[in-house]
């Protein structure tokens, strides 16, 4: 280790003493690589903005467990008995599990009858967790507050309403906030007006107490962060099932949009590696000039080489001393091109939107930088190795009579 340190010291004088020989060496592997850091910062960045879009639009980003509540008999859909349930605790079991790669709401819907100041008006019932925030489209609230975990743990009577079922309301151009709703038996504080558009009139309370009889069959829902990860979460979910109910996963079903799912993957893959492919060539070109500054190297150090080799220098030496140097030049312009690209990106994208609607910024994943690092000694190694080999098979005594 310490003669390869040795090596890339010699690298690095070399480079400092002829710089716009190096420079104009390793320009392809600047430009590859800062193509290659501009690609992946837009990239993960248009990604982002992509399943932002998506999360906001659309629901191919989630899935649904439910049980099933009929079965087919000889033909014939029959009701199922004992149906199985997902409690509330479980549901925050499966929240613990999948915290990290999803939002996990447990939510369920019934008509009912509501009373308001002696007004008896009929509304849509949504019983959630404090999670439903992240699955509605922003906007979420109008005025008001979302109730918490709190609110579930304590079963507060608590409920936020929809524009739509506030103007229902007996003189509704009064204030909303703090009125009173009475649903059966209990009386529900409003604490929060939704913004979001909800066909008909809507109120949402707090699951445990929309389901403090233990007589409904909530769905339970995920909003996968990364669509990628549908697959797994569910096949992890399928496996949970059977693991806690006796019938098994058999006796819910998982809806997801697959096929979207399905094709917004391949998109995503698709467009990665034709860019990568796309990037590739820039790099390898960068990386035979590389190899030709090497080349050009021993034909001007070939005197230095023989009179190394005839004080005792063996052939392994003077390989490791060349592919230490080609290392050495290819993570310089690898650094050069990584910072070249980030500043060409942070440029880039301020223009472009100011003319598009959807805006979208820069990733710095270190992954990214990772890639950079492996994808120099890669190429430090692949185009040295030649030249190395080259210098390494000079006969000592030619080399030290060449001029």
């Amino acid at each position: 280790m310490s003669y390869f340190l040795k090596s890339a010291q010699i690298a690095l004088q070399n480079i400092r003493a002829n710089p716009l020989h190096t420079l104009l060496s390793t320009l392809g592997i600047i430009i590859g690589v800062a193509s290659l850091v501009g690609i992946l910062a837009l990239g993960d960045g248009l990604e982002e903005a992509g399943r932002n879009q998506l999360s906001k639009t659309t629901s191919v980003q989630s899935f649904t467990v439910t049980s099933n509540s009929r079965t087919e008999r000889n033909g014939i859909s029959v009701a199922i008995q004992n149906r199985p349930k997902i409690t509330y605790e479980q549901a925050r079991e499966l929240e613990a599990m999948f915290q990290e790669r999803a939002v996990t709401e447990y939510v369920s819907l019934r008509t009912i009858e509501a009373t308001v100041e002696d007004s008896v008006l009929g509304l849509y019932l949504h019983g959630s967790m404090e999670n439903a925030m992240e699955l509605l489209p922003d906007p979420v609230l109008s005025s008001g507050r979302f109730f918490s975990a709190d609110d579930i743990s304590s079963m507060n009577r608590v409920m936020l309403v929809n524009e739509a079922f506030a103007k229902t309301f007996p003189d509704s151009a009064r204030e909303v906030l703090g009125r009173v709703v009475t649903l059966g038996e209990h009386d529900y504080e409003v604490i929060g007006t939704l913004e979001v558009d909800l066909d008909g009139p809507r109120a949402l309370i707090p699951i445990t107490a929309f389901d403090e009889k233990g007589t409904a069959y909530p769905a339970l829902t995920m909003k996968v962060y990364n669509v990628e990860n549908i697959p797994a979460i569910k096949e992890e979910t399928s496996v949970w099932l059977d693991e806690n109910f006796e019938k098994g996963a058999e006796a819910f079903s998982l809806l997801s949009d697959d096929y979207w799912v399905e094709q917004l993957s391949e998109g995503i893959l698709l467009f990665k590696l034709i860019m990568g492919a796309i990037t590739g060539i820039s790099v390898l070109v960068g990386g035979i000039g590389i190899m030709n500054v090497l080349l050009i190297s021993v034909t001007e150090r070939t005197k230095e080489i023989g009179i190394r080799k005839a004080t005792g220098a063996k052939k392994k030496d003077i390989v490791l001393q060349f592919m230490a140097e080609s290392v050495t030049i290819s993570m310089v312009g690898s650094v050069m091109g990584w910072a070249i690209g980030m500043a060409g990106v942070l440029a880039f994208v301020p223009i472009v939107n100011r003319f598009v609607s959807i805006e979208f910024g820069v990733v710095i994943n270190p992954l990214s930088i990772l890639i950079i690092l492996i994808l120099a000694i890669v190429i430090g190694v692949t185009f040295g190795t030649y030249p190395a080999w080259r210098a390494s098979q000079l006969d000592p005594i030619d080399a030290i009579r060449h001029e």
